[in-house]
């Protein structure tokens, strides 16, 4: 369960969202004292041969700060507003109910790291499904990557690791030599994920 104390990443949807409105929610954030952190995964697009540099989801935005925080700045300023919660189902023993979606330290890290370095190997899945889907789990023990942990998956026929966000967002790196992954069980790269 959620504990509402703890500093943690939260992915947010931001209503009637466009780039100047996400970037000025980004801003507005960040001068807020109880926010640590936040952050718009962006990407290169080229369209009428004009390149620009764009968030590559429509209307997220992850900040890194308490529930308790996120709510008092929701509940308090009409400026923000327009957040939306993401929810996720969680069972607690007895029934299935809801929780706010939050996403653990290391895989924000992770996903922080490869999305940043704008690198022509990474690239945003869209088909969610796909890309959220078990499957053998691996670390990159050499290159650039070194240490990031995701999601062994085949995308037009190269080897990838993807790093899941469940039902928010995904990246993967593409061409990952089999040669420098190191794969680790489900529950490893649980107990590293939560850390």
């Amino acid at each position: 369960m959620l504990n509402r104390d703890t500093t943690l990443w939260f992915p947010l949807r931001v209503r009637h969202s466009s780039t100047t409105r996400l970037m000025a929610m980004k801003h507005m954030l960040e001068k807020e004292a109880t926010v640590s952190e936040t952050y718009i995964p962006m990407e290169y697009r080229t369209e009428n041969f004009h390149t620009e540099l764009v968030p590559a989801i429509n209307n997220i935005i992850f900040v890194r700060t308490t529930y308790n925080h996120l709510k008092d700045i929701r509940q308090n300023q009409h400026l923000f507003e327009p957040l939306r919660y993401i929810m996720r189902p969680v069972f607690d023993g007895k029934e299935t109910t809801s929780e706010v979606l939050h996403v653990p330290d290391s895989m924000m890290k992770d996903f922080i790291r490869v999305t940043s370095e704008r690198q022509s190997n990474v690239i945003f899945l869209d088909n969610l499904d796909f890309a959220c889907k078990p499957g053998m789990k691996a670390c990159i023990t050499e290159g650039l990557y070194t240490g990031v942990m995701g999601v062994v998956k085949r995308i037009k026929k190269n080897l990838c690791i993807v790093i899941p966000i469940e039902g928010v967002a995904a990246a993967a790196i593409m061409h990952v030599p089999r040669k420098h992954l190191r794969y680790i069980s489900d529950a490893e790269y649980e107990e590293l994920k939560n850390q």
